[in-house]
């Protein structure tokens, strides 16, 4: 299934960072964001929102923020509360449902997304009642890390179509957020459902430094296969990369076609110019 639009009820904490995460897909032509809420200083600390977004309208200011990196994508905003089957939501392919209360649910809502403790929960159910409807609240302390992590985890099932089986199963599926390496006496945010992305890409964790510093004075060719002889290749451009949560998603959406291969090798290469990443097949041949 390709996911070429997708609608985010409640952009707040949780639902920002995954609307921003699932910008990214390479597949996405259209973005439908809905909330009726504005940008308050309370919600700085644990949002993507930004200082110069305060008294804005959550969905023009995460409007500003996505179309500044992904000036292509189409975003539809809707500043308005949402209420399932009464609100009107533009034909798209996914539904996700990231609102801080809990609604009952018929068939619109496609997916219902939260956090509880340290897990990402993926409730894909439909026609769900609640005998009381209350207000969400993390048991636990998080931070921004966590919350894009999350974001980057949604991203993630959608691009391998784990959402599709989840779905068609009609499942609750949660995903641990705990991620956190320790390289060089530093600590990096890595994206990845273990074992998944770590199988994946076999030696990323002593890739993640280089690459990362390289993107921040050159944009980077990454090949799928070797550059002479590329299965597929796209650019990452200069200082795109953020966080490592934005490097395994670009690594992961690079790949995310070539289901013929368990894992890759990542091999780096500079010259004079230019910065290159291989992502190399575990093919077999012998």
């Amino acid at each position: 299934m390709v996911y070429k639009s997708i609608a985010v009820i409640g952009i707040g904490t949780l639902g920002g960072f995954i609307a921003n995460a699932i910008s990214n897909l390479e597949t996405l032509e259209t973005l439908i964001v809905i909330d009726h809420d504005i940008v308050e200083s309370k919600n700085l600390k644990n949002s993507i929102y930004r200082q110069i977004d305060v008294g804005l309208s959550k969905v023009e200011a995460l409007t500003d923020i996505i179309s500044y990196k992904n000036p292509d994508l189409t975003i539809i905003t809707m500043d308005e509360r949402y209420t399932e089957e009464k609100t009107s939501i533009p034909k798209c392919d996914l539904v996700l449902d990231c609102r801080d209360y809990t609604y009952d649910r018929r068939r619109t809502i496609d997916v219902r997304l939260y956090i509880s403790s340290r897990y990402l929960m993926v409730d894909c159910r439909k026609n769900v009642k609640y005998k009381i409807k209350t207000k969400g609240k993390y048991l636990v302390q998080l931070n921004k890390e966590d919350l894009r992590h999350a974001g980057s985890l949604v991203s993630m099932i959608i691009s391998n179509n784990t959402i599709k089986k989840l779905m068609r199963d009609q499942s609750v599926q949660k995903y641990e957020l705990d991620y956190v390496k320790h390289i060089d006496n530093k600590q990096y945010d890595i994206v990845y459902e273990k074992p998944t992305v770590e199988e994946k890409f076999v030696n990323l964790p002593e890739k993640i430094v280089p690459i990362m510093q390289a993107n921040k004075q050159n944009d980077l060719d990454v090949c799928v296969g070797s550059c002479l002889f590329p299965i597929d290749k796209f650019q990452i451009p200069k200082n795109t990369l953020q966080s490592s949560t934005d490097l395994v998603l670009s690594l992961t959406n690079a790949v995310a076609k070539q289901e013929q291969f368990n894992n890759f090798v990542i091999a780096l290469h500079q010259t004079q110019s230019k910065f290159l990443v291989e992502l190399i097949p575990e093919t077999g041949a012998a």
